[in-house]
């Protein structure tokens, strides 16, 4: 799963790809208008259509698009438009919208993060919201939302501590089986953490990325079924 960020203001690329790029060789683009860097500010619906609305044609054309969102206006918009759509929702929140959505077409995915923000309108905040996340709690929270169309992600680096995330990915093998859940993602390309263990900012890209590929081999060993990998560097696994 291939990221492509268009927006202005995002933290990890700032739109550094052209869409021309969207129709690669890989099994998935997600693609994100708004930031949820915690130091942005939200934006509406409508503004975030507006930004997806420049590309609709390519958008379109993608064979399987994922759109990570948190608004309901937004990908029920997109749904009226296309099949084969997955909705990355990082709120959390498994809601009556979520349902919606699933029910209305059999090509439809979703994905579920885990996310402590109370709110959808409070996705971007998460980091107001660190609340201790462990095995335990992360198993109950999945366990609650068992699907063959959902997709279940730890959402690392939102609301969680430096510790939790590489908790989380050192025990990604052991959470899948306690679930009892065979369809994953896994996304951490270019974020803090990373960059912190090894001392790295975004300008050392290149590292960053290599550091990123070489660990994720590491949780991918351990690791059974359909798992799907978030990267901005789909060229390198």
């Amino acid at each position: 799963m291939g990221v492509m960020n268009i927006t202005p203001n995002s933290f990890s690329d700032g739109g550094e790809y052209d869409l021309s790029c969207l129709l690669q060789n890989i099994d998935c683009w997600d693609i994100g208008a708004e930031s949820t860097a915690p130091q942005n500010s939200p934006i509406t619906s409508d503004e975030e259509w507006a930004r997806l609305e420049k590309y609709l044609t390519k958008l379109l054309q993608v064979p399987l698009l994922s759109l990570d969102t948190y608004h309901p206006e937004t990908i029920f918009r997109m749904s009226s438009l296309r099949k084969n759509l997955i909705w990355n929702d990082v709120s959390g929140k498994f809601d009556q919208h979520v349902e919606n959505f699933l029910s209305l077409d059999s090509t439809f995915q979703y994905v579920l993060c885990h996310n402590h923000a109370p709110t959808r309108e409070l996705s971007g905040k998460h980091m107001d919201y660190v609340q201790g996340t462990t095995l335990e709690s992360l198993t109950a929270f999945f366990l609650k939302y068992k699907h063959p169309r959902v997709i279940f992600d730890p959402c690392l680096g939102f609301s969680k501590t430096y510790e939790e995330n590489w908790m989380i990915l050192e025990h990604m093998g052991e959470l899948q089986k306690r679930v009892g859940h065979k369809r994953w993602l896994i996304g951490f390309s270019r974020k803090s953490f990373l960059r912190k263990k090894f001392g790295l900012s975004l300008e050392n890209r290149e590292e960053l990325d290599q550091k990123h590929v070489q660990i994720l081999s590491e949780v991918l060993a351990d690791m059974q079924g359909e798992v799907w990998v978030r990267t901005h560097r789909p060229d390198l696994l």
